[in-house]
């Protein structure tokens, strides 16, 4: 399909909705219009205005910036006006090396950096092929990884957990926002930007289209990219993103009951124990996810410690919790609420990631107070099971199919 027919009119089109399996017919939809499926509540399509132009140049854009963000200062602090120190975003990475779990380190180093670089570049990749007319070999299975990448980029999740790191550093010392710090910050708004004008529909047209008619019988769907195949057999791989067709999804409970299991315990010391430890000439200071809200509380800065609160106990709590719920209800289906918990496990799963502000809190305050012997703070021995826990969740929201309900419950063939 050429690039300009993607901001045209688009003929109406058959999907299968990833949620429920239900195929879908979506009309032609006008810009800024929303189509819900009509089971299920999941949204199918969305029509921007811009296609994938925008996307494509905020990917550029994040592609370029990230390498000042990650290698240039990034906070500065000072001691009273005696003793400096500079941190860069990838000495957090050195730091949680050494001082915790090396895990850990590489999964900031993931998350905050190679994987939104990595997104950056496949949607460049793809975009640019397709606005320029260019045949590139896997095109749609690109596209899918990045979109598979969008839960693991967690720019956003860094930024806010800048902003509380920066407050909690300057209770001991001085602290100046530097370069870095402001090109990350911009990254994580083009990446905002970016997902929110791409037409995610209208690029898996131009990749391949969809089936323009409403067949009449089962036919083979793909779960990731949403394609009715009239003319493939179960199993076979998808001829738009290289998925299976009617992928087996009961294979998939068993690894998600697994990870929530091996989470439950992990509870324990990730709350009981210490998430960082400031040590003083007066003594050895250990805060815990709860002690870290208390100590901004007591120095004034109750409103951050509310988004620690929130992002470090009740969420993790809440998709736990919510994740338990939902693999029971496969278990022990029951037709009656599969809209409702169809519909909490899509706000489940844009919860999950917001947890790992607190386990990189003390990423990124570890090397901004670095005064040792004076005042040091290092990631404490609660931090490995929190990021632990939330990456378990996270497994967990990653394995578990929505679709497991409504087979289970006989809704879904």
């Amino acid at each position: 399909m050429s690039p300009e027919l993607v901001l045209q009119p688009q003929p109406p089109v058959t999907i299968s909705c990833a949620d429920c399996g239900t195929l879908q017919h979506i009309p032609d939809l006008p810009p800024g219009g929303v189509v819900e499926c009509q089971r299920c509540d999941r949204t199918l399509a969305k029509r921007s205005a811009t296609g994938f132009d925008l996307t494509l140049a905020c990917a550029i854009a994040i592609f370029l910036l990230l390498p000042p963000a990650v290698f240039m200062p990034l906070l500065d602090s000072s001691l009273k006006k005696l003793l400096f120190e500079e941190s860069r975003l990838v000495s957090s990475v050195g730091t949680i090396y050494h001082e915790v779990w090396f895990p850990f380190a590489f999964g900031f180093l993931f998350f905050a950096f190679l994987f939104p670089a990595l997104r950056a570049l496949f949607q460049i990749v793809v975009f640019t092929s397709l606005r320029l007319g260019w045949p590139l070999w896997q095109r749609g299975r690109i596209f899918r990884w990045s979109e598979e990448l969008r839960i693991w980029s967690m720019t956003d999740v860094v930024v806010i957990a800048g902003a509380v790191a920066y407050v909690r550093a300057a209770i001991p010392a001085d602290v100046v926002v530097r370069i870095g710090a402001w090109c990350y910050l911009v990254v994580a708004i083009l990446v905002i930007i970016g997902d929110r004008s791409l037409d995610r529909r209208a690029v898996w047209n131009a990749i391949h289209a969809d089936a323009e008619t409403v067949p009449h019988r089962h036919v083979a769907s793909c779960d990731v990219c949403e394609l009715a195949a009239p003319q493939r057999r179960s199993g076979d791989s998808c001829p738009r993103c290289g998925s299976r067709l009617d992928r087996p999804i009961a294979p998939r409970y068993i690894p998600a009951v697994t990870a929530v299991a091996a989470a439950i315990p992990l509870c324990i010391p990730a709350y009981g124990a210490a998430v960082m430890v400031n040590d003083q000439l007066t003594g050895v200071l250990e805060h815990t996810v709860i002690g870290t809200v208390q100590l901004l509380a007591d120095h004034g800065y109750w409103q951050i410690g509310v988004i620690v609160l929130v992002a470090g106990v009740a969420v993790p709590i809440t998709v736990l919790t919510g994740l338990i719920w939902l693999l029971a209800r496969v278990r022990f289906p029951n037709k009656h609420g599969l809209v409702i918990r169809t519909r909490a496990y899509r706000v489940l799963h844009r919860l999950v990631r917001w947890p790992m502000i607190i386990p990189f809190v003390a990423a990124l305050a570890a090397p901004i107070v670095d005064y040792r012997g004076i005042d040091d703070i290092v990631a404490g021995p609660g931090a490995t099971p929190l990021f632990l826990l939330i990456a378990l969740l996270m497994f967990a929201m990653r394995f578990f199919e929505p679709r497991q309900m409504w087979k289970s419950a006989g809704e879904l063939t």
